[in-house]
């Protein structure tokens, strides 16, 4: 129990100092003036002052006296241009008769497809079909009826988890989140900073979203465990990645988009990272250790579909090692080994 109160109270101070970074990091740009191009050099460190760091930031950032209904007018021009990309093949007269929220859900669906079984397709054919033999031990390849049962589970529920983007691209739009449509609204070092804080919240809160999953009983029992279905190496694809209980996938993406509300975000980079999910969800479940420290791969991934209560991360391992739930795959085979020893 002590252990517990501690890993809690450690979750919430990291947290706590991640949503005071992005605040006060917000409060220190408000108001920058615009500077010309040439100011773009550092100061001499010799002679660097807080006072000469801030005048180098505001250099970067040419178009951060950008008034706030500018900024939304550009959010929603982009959002209707992203539109434009994937709408044209609806006739001019259905299009037209659709309201602009639904146009979006549509894109963001018709997407979510495009990357699924784009990417999933060609991840399927060179891991099975060009180096099956190289990446599989001999019945470790999964059989199609699997594939099959994870492609019909995850078009069931993709109608759905495009929502979650369509609904963030309406709030941007209303102004309710701190995301800004121009890199230059903040300059090319704050955007660099505003990333990082940004992915260090969605890493730490993906990771307690799926460990939530995991431990709450009644959340797994009636959403997770839709996903865990798949839980030995020739059962997993990776048409895997998305299927999930239409709930548990959007709690699992909801980071990405609540922590618009209190980290400054160049929105078009929300969106691709996003979307980036689909592609990395497909690695996560191939089955296959890549060995990128600190990279959260397939091989780690495996086992947690095995063990169940290790490797919660999203992209990588930190969080899993701080809150001492990581097992890597060396860890693993050592275990299985011994066990095998063990029961002669």
């Amino acid at each position: 129990m002590k252990n517990k109160w501690l890993l809690a109270a450690s979750a919430i101070l990291f947290y706590g100092v991640v949503l005071a970074s992005c605040n006060l990091y917000s409060e220190a740009n408000i108001g920058l003036e615009m500077r010309p191009s040439s100011s773009l050099r550092l100061p001499a460190l010799r002679s660097l002052s807080f006072g000469d760091v801030g005048k180098w930031l505001k250099s970067w950032a040419p178009l951060s006296d950008m008034p706030k209904e500018e900024r939304l007018r550009l959010l929603k021009e982009e959002n209707e241009w992203k539109n434009d990309l994937v709408m044209w093949m609806f006739p001019d007269n259905v299009r037209d008769q659709l309201p602009h929220w639904v146009q979006t859900w549509f894109r963001c669906w018709i997407l979510c497809a495009a990357v699924y079984f784009g990417v999933g397709g060609l991840w399927c054919y060179y891991t099975y079909y060009c180096f099956g033999d190289v990446f599989f031990k001999p019945g470790n390849i999964p059989a199609a009826k699997d594939i099959w049962e994870q492609i019909k589970v995850s078009n069931w529920a993709m109608p759905l988890y495009s929502l979650l983007p369509t609904f963030t691209e309406m709030a941007a739009e209303k102004g309710w989140t701190m995301a800004y449509p121009r890199v230059e609204n903040i300059g090319l070092p704050m955007y660099a900073l505003y990333f990082m804080l940004y992915m260090l919240s969605v890493e730490f809160c993906v990771y307690w979203m799926h460990r939530g999953l995991h431990d709450i009983k009644w959340a797994y029992r009636y959403l997770h465990y839709d996903h865990h279905k798949y839980n030995k190496e020739h059962t997993l694809s990776p048409f895997a990645g998305l299927a999930f209980h239409p709930i548990d996938g959007i709690l699992q993406a909801i980071p990405y988009s609540w922590t618009l509300f209190y980290c400054p975000m160049h929105f078009l980079t929300h969106e691709i990272m996003l979307f980036f999910t689909g592609v990395w969800t497909t690695n996560i479940h191939d089955c296959i250790h890549g060995k990128v420290w600190p990279i959260m791969g397939g091989g780690y991934h495996a086992i947690h579909h095995t063990t169940y209560k290790h490797n919660y991360g999203h992209y990588t391992i930190y969080f899993d090692r701080m809150f001492g739930t990581l097992e890597t795959p060396e860890e693993h085979e050592s275990a299985k080994a011994a066990k095998a020893v063990k029961a002669q």
